[in-house]
């Protein structure tokens, strides 16, 4: 095959799509930490699966239009690092594309070159190791291939078997790739989807159909709120200043007028919420301590009446924008949720491990807040890529505040002052996420080697920043090795975010030892609901 068409490329990239997800539990597997995220080959394919929805729309399929709906559909499903980069390629791929009804093989390798440049360039500090050095040594091969007059069949094959041969050599590039025992994920997802490509080439059938992802049902207004009766109806929201604050004591205070209650903050001012009855003693707790601001009470029940009125049908349209400058947050759990809209965070979108957003689905955040600037936090590693995308799909003011996890994100959020403009905001929340240690406890989804540890399938994983340090059978004595590692003299709040799977009574035991070991430091405990780890856990 001398020319390739678009009807030609768009059944290579059905065909590869189809063999990336037969294979994409394979590619999950390959996660050089055992934590339960290594959703590298899942990202991949629903960062393809977008692709091919938007190149299904195509009425005229000339290689053009097909290059373009494959970078555009990519571009709003990317998911996580590795689907960002994809999508990535798939752009400066699609460039060389632009205007033609078809392409040579020199063509479609000026393409893969584009395709790696563009990667690169996205990538502020590239590894070698990774898919950026699969995808550059891929389109180095099909160069020498077209530079030989190969024809598509001929081209692919060597695409392969290079791809093949470099990424074994991954584990050489990376020690951390080496440890684990494996070859790069990202790289093995973009080398299936090179073989399907092939294999489309060849006439070879892959014998599964991609069906388009489920759309989640709508959420009807009654799945918003609880529908039950609501036993505290007043949504209460303040701001306490004065000096020698002590949130403890404000907690303690107030703990007893309703349910929700939080109370965080530092010597010179805390952010009060709580669900409660009657506001009105709130404060009069509350003043006691110091001067009252921002002080915010919304009726919940008049809310929830109001959304059950809307009507299981109605599909809220998106607000007219105003001036203004708002926060939006990844996170998962109830609890964090809470946590994140008492400080704030004007809009939440679901997700954090093993369910990174899509592009698209913190495009659809941003478009629904009305403010015209938007400061996103992911949270989360490999959400930051996703959220830097928004910015070239919506007209907005928009700035990432790289927020690695959750506590990062709190502690961003403790900084955040409406009445400042965006730069001012952005810099102190850099500044003071970077001033909080973040840990996790959690459990191991595979047997593996880390940073020297032998670690077993569900042993009791605790993770300092990005590192994991400690490993072993019990959650309690992974969150001390944790702080002990963590705290030293200048240490002042240690605060720790129960998971789903951790009962109030244990979590509640668990902060009485803390409080014993550091008698010098405010412990706090709150109930973030988070799914796959035991403990969040911070110190400032």
């Amino acid at each position: 095959m001398e020319q390739l068409s678009g009807s030609d490329l768009k059944g290579m990239f059905i065909a590869g799509a189809r063999l990336l997800e037969n294979n994409k539990e394979i590619i999950n597997a390959m996660n050089t930490f055992p934590v339960p995220d290594g959703d590298t080959g899942t990202n991949m394919s629903l960062t393809m699966r977008s692709a091919l929805t938007e190149m299904q729309k195509i009425s005229v399929d000339t290689i053009g239009n097909i290059g373009s709906a494959i970078a555009g559909g990519s571009l709003l499903g990317a998911r996580g690092n590795s689907g960002v980069i994809l999508s990535q390629i798939f752009r400066g791929f699609a460039k060389i594309l632009e205007g033609k009804e078809k392409i040579t093989p020199r063509e479609f390798a000026a393409a893969l070159r584009s395709g790696t440049h563009t990667a690169y360039k996205a990538v502020m500090r590239p590894v070698e190791g990774t898919m950026l050095t699969i995808v550059r040594e891929s389109a180095k091969a099909a160069q020498l291939a077209a530079d030989r007059g190969a024809g598509f069949i001929q081209l692919m094959e060597e695409v392969v078997q290079h791809t093949e041969k470099v990424l074994a050599k991954t584990p050489d590039m990376l020690p951390v790739l080496k440890e684990a025992g494996v070859v790069d994920a990202g790289g093995r997802g973009l080398l299936e989807i090179y073989k399907g490509f092939l294999k489309y080439l060849k006439g070879e059938e892959i014998p599964m159909e991609i069906a388009e992802p489920e759309a989640p049902p709508p959420r009807r207004p009654q799945d918003v709120f609880r529908t039950e009766e609501i036993e505290f109806g007043y949504c209460t929201e303040l701001i306490i200043r004065g000096t020698q604050l002590d949130p403890g004591k404000v907690r303690e205070a107030i703990s007893r007028l309703g349910d929700s209650v939080l109370a965080v903050g530092d010597n010179n001012a805390v952010k009060i919420h709580i669900h409660t009855n009657n506001p009105g003693q709130v404060l009069e707790k509350c003043i006691v301590f110091g001067s009252l601001h921002n002080i915010k009470v919304d009726n919940m029940r008049e809310q929830h009446a109001d959304l059950l009125a809307l009507g299981a049908e109605q599909k809220p349209e998106e607000p007219e924008e105003i001036d203004g400058l708002a926060v939006v947050a990844v996170s998962a759990g109830a609890g964090l949720e809470e946590i994140f809209q008492s400080l704030g965070v004007v809009k939440v979108i679901q997700g954090g491990q093993t369910m990174n957003p899509s592009t698209e689905e913190i495009l659809s955040a941003v478009k629904n807040v009305p403010q015209r600037e938007i400061i996103i936090l992911p949270n989360n590693k490999n959400i930051i890529m996703a959220a830097k995308q928004v910015s070239e799909l919506c007209d907005k003011k928009i700035r990432v505040v790289e927020t690695r996890s959750i506590p990062q994100g709190i502690a961003a959020m403790l900084a955040f002052s409406p009445e400042a403009d965006l730069a001012a905001n952005v810099e102190a929340m850099e500044k003071a996420r970077k001033n909080v240690k973040s840990a996790a406890v959690t459990y191991a989804v595979c047997d593996s080697k880390v940073n020297g540890l032998k670690i077993q399938a569900n042993d009791i994983i605790g993770l300092l920043e990005d590192d994991i340090v400690t490993a072993g059978q019990d959650i309690n004595a992974t969150v001390k090795t944790l702080l002990a590692k963590m705290v030293d003299e200048e240490a002042e709040v240690i605060t720790l975010y129960a998971g789903e799977a951790v009962s109030d009574e244990v979590a509640a035991s668990l902060l009485q030892e803390l409080e014993s070991i550091y008698p010098n430091q405010d412990v706090e405990l709150y109930s973030g609901g988070q799914p796959f780890y035991y403990y969040l856990v911070s110190v400032e």
